[in-house]
């Protein structure tokens, strides 16, 4: 009996040892997950003063570029720029949309400069790749959505490096802000350098423009950033304007494409049998080899390019080269006895297209340049005099469109350059605007 009790009580214990248990290991449950999370903001509010001390402290050491130094891996540009994007960092949705924010005019906050502070490798493995000349991508045209995800590494470092020129400014590092935007059009001018990429050179040489003219805007004119930044325009290309040129490579990049498509070259000689007077033609067609296609297809195009070349040389207008341009693309389109492979190459191409759309585009492009040149002038004139020119100085860099003198005009807070071309005035954009700051304390040339 005593055993029994004995057995009963150790029994007993036990249970409430393990109920007692049970009910500390409940109680104890949530504790853990608290000491890990408080353990993670711990780790993640250090890394963020350590990103925003460092931010501060590359913004206090801040020194130029120094042209001469040699940038490792000389060789190709592109592969400094995919390890750029290996180097950003996450990106958070709000954080993004403050980024978003920032480039349409707000002020960076803190989130953006601890952001910035982690995107420091990123940013100076970007500005190093920029300065190599050579940049091939290794991009195809087959690439497809590996392609658009690829893009946006690129539309990522853009904002970023535009973002951070914005945030210099801001804190009065302005040849810094400048020097980064600088670092964009590279970049645009290293996309724009492969025909496939063309389109993607676009946004970052605009909103590197747009950004200079913030920045421009927001700095005291100082005579010597401003002497330096003229000289650097003259020899920082961004997206590349040459017509001719462009032409020159969408054709090479879609005869590369037509010799490794064999449909394509199958289709063009079912075209030419198709088009022969008689058996013996069609026979004659039939036995064609590809590379006898590829020639005739290939054959015109030199001569045109050369065409191009002296419409766009000459001292005609822009509305008599675009349409110069057009009579070539008609005669080789229209006219009776024209190889039927040069027409389908020629429609295919997209050459027309590029006439009737990109011609203008790129001539607007070089009117947003020359605007911005022009402007570096007329802030050099404040810088020197104190004043603002009433009149537009002589010598500038003429509106595209026209070749004449840009239109300008004194503004409430600074003053806007005006194009006087037809087919930029029915634009949205008809001007430039430019801002100076402390306007209302700067004088008008008498």
């Amino acid at each position: 009996m005593n055993q029994f009790v004995q057995n009963k009580k150790c029994v007993f214990i036990c249970l409430l040892s393990l109920a007692l248990g049970g009910i500390k290991a409940e109680a104890s449950k949530p504790q853990v997950p608290e000491i890990v999370k408080l353990q993670q903001r711990v780790r993640v509010a250090a890394d963020e003063r350590r990103a925003e001390e460092a931010y501060k402290k590359r913004n206090t050491e801040i020194a130029p570029w120094v042209e001469d130094a040699a940038p490792p891996n000389p060789d190709n540009a592109a592969l400094l720029y995919y390890q750029a994007f290996l180097l950003q960092p996450d990106l958070d949705m709000t954080t993004s949309r403050k980024i978003d924010d920032v480039l349409g005019g707000a002020e960076s906050d803190s989130q953006v400069r601890i952001y910035l502070g982690h995107c420091l490798p990123m940013i100076e493995m970007a500005e190093i790749a920029s300065r190599i000349p050579q940049c091939t991508w290794g991009i195809w045209r087959g690439l497809g959505s590996r392609k658009i995800g690829w893009s946006s590494e690129v539309w990522d470092l853009n904002r970023i490096l535009l973002v951070d020129s914005r945030t210099l400014a801001a804190d009065g590092h302005y040849r810094a802000a400048l020097d980064l935007c600088l670092t964009v059009r590279r970049l645009a001018r290293h996309l724009g350098d492969d025909s496939k990429l063309n389109l993607l050179a676009r946004n970052p040489d605009l909103m590197a423009l747009c950004t200079v003219q913030h920045v421009l805007g927001v700095m005291p004119p100082d005579a010597d950033i401003l002497t330096w930044f003229r000289g650097q325009l003259a020899v920082v290309q961004g997206l590349p304007l040459s017509f001719p040129e462009m032409l020159q490579a969408n054709s090479k990049s879609f005869f590369n494409l037509m010799r490794t498509n064999p449909g394509t070259l199958a289709f063009l000689r079912r075209v030419l049998v198709d088009k022969a007077e008689d058996e013996q033609a069609k026979e004659k067609a039939r036995n064609l080899t590809d590379e006898q296609i590829l020639s005739r297809a290939r054959e015109p195009f030199p001569r045109f390019i050369d065409s191009i070349f002296r419409i766009e040389d000459s001292e005609m207008t822009y509305e008599q080269k675009q349409t110069q341009m057009q009579r070539l693309i008609d005669k080789l389109t229209e006219e009776d006895g024209i190889d039927p492979v040069v027409k389908y190459v020629i429609f295919v191409s997209g050459t027309p297209g590029m006439i009737e759309r990109q011609y203008p585009y790129l001539v607007g492009c070089a009117a947003h340049i020359n605007g911005i040149k022009a402007a570096v002038e007329i802030y050099l004139v404040i810088a020197k005099t104190g004043r603002l020119p009433k009149t537009l100085p002589d010598g500038l860099p003429k509106d595209p469109f026209t070749g004449r003198d840009f239109v300008y005009e004194i503004t409430d807070e600074g003053f806007a350059l005006r194009c006087q071309g037809e087919e930029f005035l029915s634009r949205k954009n008809q001007f430039l605007e430019f801002k100076v700051k402390s306007r209302d304390q700067i004088e008008i040339q008498p």
